[in-house]
Formats: C-alpha cells, sequence, structure tokens
C-alpha cells in the first residue's frame, strides 16, 4: 500500500513528505486523513517542516490551517535546506521495558534489554531490541513503509510497521525458530526473516 503522506523525523523536528503526483484537493485530504491518524503521537505546538513547492499565498494559508486543526505549526523550508537536515539520533534505552511501559520516540528506538509483554514500543522510524520482543511494537508511526523491527527473539503480541497490522498466532506460545529476526513490509504484508547483526 502506498502511503500518499508520511512524517520524517529530523534535528529540527519532524518533516512531511507527499506524494508529487497528488494536485491540491487531494494533498489536503489526505493530510487531514494522515493527521487525524496520529492524534495520539504529537504534541501540541511541535513544529512540522513542508519543502516548499511554489505553493501559492492562499494554498500556505490553507495548509497551516489544517495543521492548527491539530494544534501543530507547520514551517515551509526552500528546497536547498531540507538537505542540509540530518536525521534525528537513536534513542537509546539500556534497560527491560515492563509491562504496562510505553517507549515513544519521533526517530528510532534502541532496547538493550527486553520488551516484556504489555509494553508498548512506538517509533517513527526503526525499532531494534538486543533481547526478547514479547510486548507491542510500531515502527514507522508516522507512515514510513520502510523501517524495519529486528528482536533477538521476536514473538510480540501485535506487530506494527507504518499501517500494516500482524499478531502472533494463538496457537504459537513458544517459537521454534530461535535467533535474530528482522520484520519488514514486503509486497504489502510483514515478513519476518533471519538477521545477523
Amino acid at each position: 500500500m502506498h502511503e500518499l503522506i508520511t512524517f520524517k523525523g529530523t534535528n529540527k523536528g519532524l518533516q512531511v513528505i507527499f506524494d508529487k503526483s497528488l494536485n491540491f484537493a487531494q494533498l489536503q485530504e489526505a493530510l487531514k486523513n494522515k493527521l487525524a491518524s496520529c492524534t495520539n503521537f504529537f504534541t501540541p505546538d511541535t513544529v512540522i517542516s513542508l519543502e516548499d513547492f511554489s505553493f501559492s499565498a492562499e494554498e500556505k494559508s490553507i495548509l497551516t490551517d489544517i495543521f492548527q486543526d491539530y494544534k501543530l505549526k507547520l514551517k515551509f523550508i526552500p528546497k536547498q535546506d531540507l538537505n542540509k537536515k540530518l536525521t534525528l539520533p537513536d534513542k537509546i534505552v539500556n534497560r527491560t521495558v515492563r509491562g504496562g511501559e510505553e517507549v515513544t520516540y519521533k526517530g528510532s528506538i534502541i532496547i538493550n534489554g527486553n520488551v516484556n509483554p504489555g509494553a508498548k514500543i512506538i517509533a517513527g522510524g526503526n525499532i531494534d531490541i538486543h533481547g526478547s520482543c514479547r510486548g507491542v511494537v510500531h515502527a514507522g508511526a508516522f507512515g514510513d513503509v520502510n523501517t524495519f523491527i529486528i528482536a533477538d527473539n521476536l514473538s510480540p503480541l501485535q506487530i506494527r510497521i507504518a499501517g500494516f497490522i500482524a499478531r502472533c498466532p494463538d496457537d504459537n506460545p513458544a517459537k521454534s525458530l530461535k535467533g535474530t529476526e528482522k520484520a519488514m513490509i514486503k509486497d504489502g504484508n510483514i515478513i519476518l526473516e533471519p538477521f545477523t547483526r
């Protein structure tokens, strides 16, 4: 499934990227739908950057109003400035994430420990768990379908990448395949494959 709107973390906040084939009316609609689906992730007054593709003053005003409806601030960036931005540094958690805990970050997350049942990890980027994952993990929370999840023992209650969702089978309490695995989207599905660090 092709994402019309995605958000990516940068060291100066979030950047919104949209499918260049959209006309302005389609962009408005896709943007409203994407923001409505991400309401619990953004904090009020978050600044989100958008590359300025020669929007008219009226179009800029309309787009700014859409973001303001969700208590977000839109900043238009000249094309050359976007190329200077660096991606957000990884968030590193040096402990086990216990049931009831939630780790949320706009970029990628590295867990040096286990993710226990009842724990939740939500990342705008990738998730890398140096331990067992038995909680809920969501990579590419803003719609980036190129993100992935890695764990030494990947047995999550639920796994999400962008808008795709997969669950561990109820009849598979103990996985026969041991070792580090990588979850990613391929041909419209979340797949698992062996991974060597």
